[in-house]
């Protein structure tokens, strides 16, 4: 007999199995399918639970805010009643009336009874079901059948509330390993992770206010404290850009330095929180300077009077802020953005690892892009990109961090954001104290086709679960056991990561270690030392299993500079995926839409279909976002295969 859905979870390692009971009583009271208690009572995320389900039915999902945020037109509305919507649990959603396909999200989406009905009442030859829950079905259709707009208030209350971190002053491990009572928090782990979390709730979001006497200041600083991180880092990316918009050849010059060098950051094995103030620098480091000349270390190296003005100018994005608390990290930053590694910068003549690392980050990647974009800079020439990371190169160990120019390079070529795109977005952490392991391991995987980041603390592998940047953690037992213990039992009691794997390097030394270990129930043990092509294969194999049962896709950002528009429609059929990239070159904006490597929409610069296409391949500067999650709710207009459409573009 096929087993149920709480014991499906449970084998998955999505919910306990007291979680099901808890789930199960609740259903007795409310009446609600199993999966909606069990979010409702905050015990699995709505959306690693639609995912699993999703995957199981071979379908796609629609979360709570994704339905709330729906535009469903009124020919849908018209063409389904209300009645049939309502006793079978869906919600119409988009018609495509030249392909006769009728899109609806459903709570049942398996119920093929259901499906050749609907088909028959509208005249449709397919209907396609995707997966939501049943509560956020119920609220779509008092919105929009009944107009009661505040139907997902409530709702979306109560489902955010479901995603919130558990309590942390709970069960825990001991400071041998073991599990603890509800009120024991014993060890450097919990100490830490008391302290982690008290400073996220007092100081939230972390960034800062952008400021010009233009009111856009006090604005951030709002902003700062009610948003989540990735919300305040696009309100940030978007102001900043507001802001440079009358910059001509650096028209968004601040959110690329900030995107690439937290790239750079990751890369290089910072945590999450370094790297969040690394990008907080980089929006900021040009405001309040003057209009007329670019400070880089590469122009600041080749025309001493500019030097000269760079270290009077140095402090006036933090004047700006004087009234706003900056996290020292980042004044730290913009104050030693033009520190040279040989000790020959402004304004303190810092050398070498002296000089803060998102600095020397910061530096180089402010450089190369001037280089590439700038005519005034202070060599008089745009640069082509080789000739730039040829300055670089030339320049490491006088100018540049020798590391920082390795990673500058990888990140120009653009191979990095080929892949990642490849794997819609996921990405693996490795978290061992040895560089060499860190290096071996990430070298192993890239050559499999994983994109993978490390860091070399406990307290950055922290940071990155608790952001949910990893889909698969690999951490090293030489952090030792209890407090790798600790973090493992951390991840398992966050509904968003109780699925994540986590892969262990190093076997315990007795077998008491091994049961404290089997305790907190690591996915894998990799025996130490390291055979970087053995534990690649291991760690590749769960990763495959960790998709196959609903990993998530993230969002992936780029630019023309490292892939143009032609190569990216192109990687994106060849590679059959289905989602949205969205585009913003200057004050112009668009869409595409993939479904299965085929073109489905297309919007740009106020064109839609093949004259958006047209345009922009045209288009020779923009940043992008490639969301594989992305749902096109709009009536499609095209139905051709991304690379053909490629191929016709190349000959006009």
């Amino acid at each position: 007999m096929a087993k149920k859905l709480g014991e499906r979870l449970v084998d998955n390692g999505l919910v306990t199995k007291e979680a099901v009971e808890q789930a199960l009583q609740q259903q007795k009271i409310t009446g609600h399918k199993l999966g909606d208690c069990l979010v409702e009572l905050g015990h699995i995320a709505e959306l690693a639970l639609l995912r699993f389900l999703a995957t199981e039915l071979n379908t796609r999902f629609v979360t709570t805010e994704k339905l709330a945020k729906a535009k469903v037109s009124q020919d849908v509305l018209d063409k389904v009643p209300v009645r049939m919507a309502e006793s079978q649990l869906f919600m119409p959603i988009a018609i495509d009336p030249e392909r006769k396909i009728l899109s609806i999200v459903a709570a049942e989406p398996q119920n093929t009874a259901m499906i050749d009905e609907l088909a028959l009442v509208t005249g449709m030859e397919e209907v396609y079901a995707f997966i939501g829950l049943r509560s956020a079905i119920v609220a779509a259709i008092k919105k929009h059948y009944y107009g009661d707009v505040s139907a997902f208030n409530t709702l979306e209350a109560g489902v955010s509330g479901a995603h919130a971190r558990p309590d942390l002053a709970g069960a825990g491990v001991d400071a041998s390993g073991t599990r603890t009572g509800s009120g024991s928090r014993n060890g450097a782990m919990a100490l830490r992770l008391e302290t982690d979390e008290r400073a996220r709730s007092s100081i939230g979001a972390p960034g800062t206010a952008v400021g010009q006497p233009t009111g856009l200041k006090n604005l951030i600083g709002m902003v700062r404290g009610s948003v989540a991180d990735n919300d305040f880092a696009e309100t940030l990316n978007i102001l900043v850009g507001l802001l440079e918009a009358n910059r001509k050849e650096l028209r968004g010059h601040s959110a690329q330095v900030a995107r690439q060098a937290a790239l750079v950051g990751r890369r290089m094995g910072y945590s999450p929180r370094d790297v969040s103030n690394l990008a907080i620098a980089g929006y900021l480091h040009d405001l309040g300077k003057p209009p007329n000349r670019h400070f880089t270390l590469a122009n600041n190296a080749a025309n001493h009077e500019w030097q000269k003005e760079a270290a009077r100018y140095v402090r006036a994005p933090l004047r700006l802020f004087e009234t706003v608390r900056l996290p020292s990290a980042v004044t730290q930053i913009l104050m030693q953005m033009y520190e040279a590694y040989d000790g020959t910068g402004v304004p303190g003549g810092y050398t070498g690892e002296d000089i803060h690392f998102g600095a020397r980050i910061l530096a180089a990647v402010d450089s190369s892009l001037d280089l590439m974009k700038n005519s005034a800079n202070a060599l008089g020439a745009v640069l082509h990109r080789e000739e730039a990371l040829k300055h670089l190169s030339e320049s490491s160990g006088t100018l540049y961090d020798p590391m920082v120019v390795d990673v500058v390079g990888q990140i120009h070529s653009g191979d990095l954001l080929r892949q990642r795109l490849q794997v819609d977005g996921r990405q693996l952490m490795v978290a061992d104290p040895e560089e060499a392991v860190r290096t071996d391991l990430m070298d192993a995987l890239s050559k499999r086709g994983l994109v993978t980041q490390a860091v070399a603390s406990i307290d950055g592998a922290i940071d990155a679960c608790l952001a949910g940047e990893a889909d698969l953690l690999v951490i090293g037992l030489r952090f030792g056991m209890a407090d790798v213990c600790g973090l493992i039992d951390l991840v398992r009691k966050q509904p968003a990561n109780a699925a994540l794997p986590v892969i262990v390097l190093g076997e315990p030394p007795d077998s008491m270690g091994k049961e404290r270990l089997s305790q907190v129930g690591p996915s894998a043990i990799i025996s130490m030392p390291l055979d970087p092509d053995g534990a690649a294969g291991t760690i590749q194999g769960i990763y495959r299993d960790r998709i196959i049962n609903g990993g998530p896709g993230r969002v992936v950002r780029g630019s023309f500079d490292e892939i143009g528009p032609l190569a990216l429609m192109q990687l994106l059929g060849r590679s059959k995926k289905s989602g949205r990239v969205s585009f913003r070159a200057d004050t112009t904006e668009g869409f595409l839409h993939f479904e299965k490597g085929k073109l489905v929409y297309a919007t740009f610069n106020g064109e839609t279909g093949e004259g958006a296409l047209k345009t922009l391949a045209r288009t020779e500067v923009a940043e992008f976002g490639y969301d594989p999650e992305a749902l096109l709710l709009d009536m499609p207009q095209l139905d051709a295969d991304a690379e053909a459409v490629v191929s016709d573009l190349q000959k006009d």
